[in-house]
């Protein structure tokens, strides 16, 4: 392993796509599970270049490394557990240890600099959380608070003061997103139904109903349904998205007829033609939600840094696509040569970089899990559009 904050070769040419002719580099090589953490948030720098990667050494904390995609080199920049970034500035939130204490920071990506933000009064757990784009609000959660009502704890930056924003039954895996523009609501995921343990000791995520989606106002902790999943769209398979600046979120939603465990599964072939597998947007206040793109097993989703672009992975084959949010249309960038399973690292997880020069995602193609970058080629997008 190389030390902190020192530069070193790690990146393996992995090929070029035969279809689109998208170059694909294999960013990481040390036998050491490494992962682009998720696609909801993306860990870049505003301008494109730099990358945020999470390791995870074996018996050893967590470890967030940086990577240059223009020299392809990679270095530790610090000891923690990434919960969130702001591309905007630089910023890959994470919770470390000062002293014998939990203190959220943030690292800088171009400066690998490390500001504390708050330093926690315990050394609680903090299984997931989001900073606002004014880096005012942080918020974690779920926190329970008695049967299967979680709650969401905020923390006021600027003063330090915590407290409970808002309880919500069956809020398990919140997916806990600031909308990025303004900040002013947040997206959460509802997993109706959901027990940690069913009447027969097996574990569950959701039941019949299956996940919804609801906006939390930052200041009131005003709870607001969305129209998203049953019954008004398909079960909703767990991602999403807010699209850029625009204000609207994007869904995967869909019968599906092979089994994983993100996915409502069904055996009535009727019910997956009757509801196949789609994208679908939706603006806060809209009555409904309109389908943007069809046709595929679309799963992980992330939109691009202009608003242009969704970019989506095929959970049939592992393929990744890149399509127009608009219009919907939508071509293959490359596959992704990886299987989703129980391991997140697994999990394609595919996100376009600011600039939309890269897309980053996951693979166990080597047998462990590494991330990779495939070079949009010139003349690509111009297709979509």
């Amino acid at each position: 392993m190389a030390s902190a904050n020192k530069w070193v070769p790690e990146a393996i040419r992995f090929g070029v796509d035969r279809e689109s002719g998208a170059e694909i580099e294999q960013l990481t090589s040390e036998p050491v599970t490494s992962t682009n953490i998720y696609c909801e948030q993306r860990f870049t720098s505003a301008d494109g270049k730099r990358i945020a990667i999470e390791r995870k050494p074996f018996g050893r904390p967590a470890e967030i490394w940086v990577c240059d995609l223009e020299t392809l080199k990679i270095c530790q920049a610090v000891t923690g557990t990434p919960l969130g970034a702001n591309a905007r500035l630089n910023s890959v939130y994470f919770i470390g240890m000062q002293g014998s204490r939990n203190c959220l920071m943030a690292l800088d990506l171009q400066s690998l600099a490390v500001r504390d933000l708050f330093h926690f009064y315990t050394n609680e757990q903090y299984p997931s959380g989001a900073v606002s784009p004014d880096e005012r609000w942080f918020i974690t959660g779920p926190v329970p608070v008695r049967d299967n009502v979680m709650g969401l704890r905020r923390v006021n930056l600027e003063n330090g003061r915590t407290d409970m924003l808002c309880e919500i039954e069956d809020m398990f895996n919140p997916h806990f997103q600031f909308e990025p523009a303004f900040g002013k609501l947040s997206l959460v995921q509802i997993n109706r139904g959901a027990k940690w343990k069913s009447p027969d000791g097996k574990q569950t995520r959701t039941g019949p109903l299956g996940a919804t989606l609801s906006l939390v106002n930052e200041k009131s902790g005003k709870v607001t349904p969305l129209p998203a999943g049953r019954p008004h769209t398909p079960p909703i398979t767990g991602h999403e998205c807010w699209a850029g600046m625009t204000g609207r979120i994007l869904f995967t939603a869909g019968h599906y007829s092979v089994s994983a465990s993100s996915f409502v599964t069904l055996k009535d072939d009727e019910a997956a033609r009757r509801d196949p597998p789609a994208i679908y947007a939706i603006t806060p206040g809209d009555s409904s939600a309109k389908v943007v793109a069809r046709g595929l097993m679309f799963n992980h989703l992330a939109a691009s840094d202009d608003c242009q672009f969704f970019i989506a992975d095929d959970h049939a084959d592992g393929r990744i696509y890149i399509g127009n949010i608009v219009t919907g249309k939508y071509i293959p960038l490359c596959h992704s040569h990886t299987r989703q399973g129980a391991c997140q690292f697994s999990h394609v997880h595919a996100y376009m970089t600011p600039g939309n020069r890269h897309v980053v995602f996951n693979s166990i193609a080597t047998g462990t899990g590494q991330v990779y970058a495939a070079r949009i080629p010139e003349g690509f997008l111009e297709k979509i559009l």
